[in-house]
């Protein structure tokens, strides 16, 4: 066994002559530990938010999104359509419509409307099949055409900021959009459209959706908005996700440069950069104050020398030299970061278990689940494993060889 290993697990494991130094060495290993399960909570915490909100998320969101590049609109009669529905991998197809709309209701209790400007999503049928929608309802149901009339779904947002009451099937929202084409009069209220929807349901995703989406028919939005024909985006549903890279690959090629086809990643791209964003500043934050905290590792170390002068005396005369005492103390550095940290491992490895299977720390407020969602991803560990190692022997190198020396010089003149 090496000789400087041997002596420095002897000086870690044994009884020292000074209370003290035990009491600041399980100080320091302590501190590494608990910096190591503050990195693995954060970033377990992070990756299990960023899986529910991108599941949340994706619950309107298709397997692809095909949108117009260089317009607003799609032009359904010059589009590829029917080219395009007879690819193979295409298990559903859904064409949509949106934009932001007024909408004005009266609740019943009160005596004037309250208006609201919110996103009028027009979808066709099979919309319910190409997301998961439905799954989201919270009241009423998933409803948009009855009996000749157009119904719509709303946000929990929308439905709280109108004051919705679905069974009120008498009082319509009225929904109010600009004409397009509208000429200069006298009235303006002629230079506006306006449709009625009736409330049938209301769903809950996540607080920016809640807030401002209505999914009514296509065919209402499109009479709404004057716009027959014209669609803002089309969403592809695939019998084989694994199969999307390939076939987002090959739409694009079909419908060329003009228009973008997107998967579920890059319709949230903006959402998925901010959450690894936030994920990596907190993890290099929590980086920064684990090497503020290891210094303390410094001064284990140095009482620990101090104690141990006889001892470097001792092996002086028997022939040691400055590099092998130097390890000896740094071997010692090494293991105490070491325990801290496969200590640090295992308990917040453990935490995140147990907050995965019992939500022992709740969520504060109204959200889509009442504990904190984590994840614990290997390379997480292998991260939080390599950032610790290096902060502390950083901390640790630099003034073990400059005590080290000291003694040694001290020894030498004596």
């Amino acid at each position: 066994m090496n000789l400087a290993f041997y002596i420095s697990k002897r000086y870690l494991i044994a009884k020292k002559s000074h209370n003290a130094i035990n009491i600041i060495t399980a100080i320091s290993v302590g501190l590494v530990a608990v910096g190591t399960i503050a990195l693995i909570a954060i970033m377990s915490v992070f990756n299990g938010l960023e899986t529910l909100v991108g599941s949340l998320s994706t619950s309107i969101n298709s397997d692809l999104l095909i949108e117009p590049k260089t317009s607003k609109y799609i032009d359904r009669k010059d589009f590829p359509e029917d080219k395009l529905k007879s690819m193979d991998g295409i298990k559903y197809w859904s064409p949509t419509l949106g934009d932001n709309v007024l909408f004005k209701y009266k609740p019943a209790l009160e005596t004037t409307s309250r208006e609201y400007i919110g996103y009028l999503l027009g979808v066709e049928e099979n919309y319910t099949k190409s997301t998961n929608i439905e799954s989201m309802m919270i009241d009423g149901v998933f409803l948009l055409q009855n009996y000749g009339k157009p119904y719509c779904v709303m946000g929990n947002g929308v439905a709280a900021n109108l004051q919705i009451h679905l069974n009120d099937f008498n009082n319509p929202i009225r929904c109010y959009f600009p004409k397009a084409d509208a000429s200069v009069s006298i009235n303006p209220m002629e230079a506006i459209s306006i449709g009625n929807l009736l409330p049938s349901g209301v769903f809950s995703i996540q607080q920016e959706i809640d807030e401002k989406l209505i999914i009514a028919p296509l065919n209402f939005a499109q009479e709404l908005m004057n716009l027959k024909g014209k669609l803002t985006s089309i969403q592809v549903e695939l019998e084989d996700e694994s199969q999307v890279d390939i076939i987002q690959k090959k739409i694009q090629d079909i419908v060329g440069n003009s228009f973008t086809v997107k998967n579920k990643i890059q319709q949230n791209d903006v959402m998925y950069n901010i959450m690894k964003s936030e994920k990596w500043s907190s993890f290099l934050i929590l980086a920064f104050i684990l090497f503020i905290a290891t210094f303390n590792l410094v001064g284990a170390l140095s009482v620990l020398i101090i104690d141990k002068q006889a001892d470097i005396q001792i092996l002086t005369f028997m022939g040691a030299n400055k590099t092998l005492i130097s390890k000896i103390f740094l071997f010692e550095g090494f293991m105490v970061t070491m325990s801290g940290t496969l200590i640090g491992l295992v308990l917040g490895s453990l935490l995140v278990v147990v907050q995965d299977k019992f939500g022992i720390i709740p969520m504060q407020g109204s959200f889509a689940v009442d504990s904190f969602p984590v994840e614990l991803l290997f390379s997480d560990l292998a991260a939080v494993f390599a950032v610790v190692v290096v902060v502390s022997l950083i901390a640790v190198i630099y003034p073990i060889r400059r005590l080290s020396k000291t003694i040694l010089l001290e020894n030498t003149i004596k």
